[in-house]
C-alpha cells in the first residue's frame, strides 16, 4: 500500500513538473499610464512552449477561458500584480493570452491589464498653476534590493506614460528612451527610481477654476445665509411684538 502511494504520488509530480520547468520567459514588459486621478497598468509577458504536453495545457487554459491572474501564475513567474496588493483594484482585470503565429518560433503572450489606486502618485503643488506627481517605487512590486534599488533582468522593461500635455520633470536613471509624454527602462538595470511629471494649467484653466470655486463657495454659503436671514426676522418680529 505504501508503494502504491509512493508511485501515485511520484505520478502527481510528474503531471506537475511541465507547468513549473516547461516555459522559458523571453520578455516581460510593465507598462504604467500615469493620471493624478487614476493609474492603469498593462502588463505584457512573453514566453516558449517548450514541448508538446506545454503547448497542450496552454491551449487548455485557452479554451477554457481563464480569466484570474492565478489561473496565468503557473506559466511565468512575472505574470503577477506589480502593484502593492492593497492598491490593485482586483475587479478591473483583464487577461489576453494568445499564441503569437506571425513570429516564427510562435511564442505565447499573456497581457494582464488592471487599475491601480493612483495614491502610488505622491502630490505636490509648486504654485498655482503647477503640481507635479512623483511616483512612489515603493508601492510597486518589483525586484528591489535592501537598498531600496529596482532590478530589472536582460528581458525585462518598463515604461511610463503620462497625459498628452504633461511633462516628465525628474527621471532616474537615464531611460532607454524618452519623448515628451512616455519613458522606459530596459533591463539589465540596477538602480534608485525617480520617476516624476508635472500638470501645469494654462491662465485661462486657471481663471475658470478660480470663478468656479469662488460660485461654489458661494453657493454652498446660501443655506447659512438663509438660516441667518431667518433668525434676523424672528428676531425683528419678537422685538416689535414686545
Amino acid at each position: 500500500m505504501q508503494n502504491r502511494h509512493f508511485w501515485l504520488l511520484l505520478f502527481s509530480i510528474s503531471l506537475l513538473f511541465p507547468l513549473v520547468s516547461g516555459y522559458t520567459d523571453t520578455s516581460f514588459t510593465v507598462t504604467f499610464q500615469l493620471s493624478p486621478d487614476k493609474v492603469h497598468v498593462i502588463e505584457k509577458t512573453t514566453f516558449l512552449l517548450d514541448g508538446p504536453e506545454e503547448k497542450a495545457a496552454f491551449s487548455n487554459s485557452l479554451r477554457l477561458g481563464r480569466s484570474t491572474v492565478s489561473d496565468w501564475k503557473p506559466y511565468s513567474r512575472n505574470i503577477d500584480y506589480h502593484v502593492y496588493a492593497p492598491l490593485v483594484f482586483v475587479n478591473t482585470t483583464r487577461i489576453v493570452a494568445k499564441q503569437d503565429f506571425s513570429i516564427q518560433y510562435k511564442p505565447a503572450v499573456v497581457v494582464v491589464e488592471y487599475d491601480a489606486n493612483p495614491s502610488i502618485l505622491v502630490k505636490t503643488v509648486k504654485s498655482s498653476r503647477v503640481t507635479e506627481y512623483s511616483v512612489n517605487a515603493s508601492l510597486l512590486n518589483l525586484n528591489t534590493l535592501a537598498g531600496g534599488e529596482i532590478v530589472l533582468g536582460n528581458i525585462e522593461g518598463l515604461r511610463f506614460e503620462v497625459p498628452e500635455g504633461d511633462e516628465f520633470s525628474k527621471v532616474q536613471p537615464d531611460p532607454t528612451e524618452k519623448l515628451r509624454n512616455y519613458i522606459s527602462f530596459h533591463g539589465p538595470l540596477t538602480s534608485k527610481f525617480n520617476v516624476a511629471f508635472i500638470q501645469e494649467k494654462t491662465l485661462s484653466e486657471e481663471v475658470s477654476g478660480f470663478f468656479f470655486d469662488t460660485f461654489s463657495n458661494a453657493a454652498n454659503l446660501i443655506p447659512l445665509l438663509l438660516l441667518l436671514a431667518f433668525l434676523l426676522f424672528l428676531w425683528f418680529k419678537l422685538v416689535s411684538d414686545a
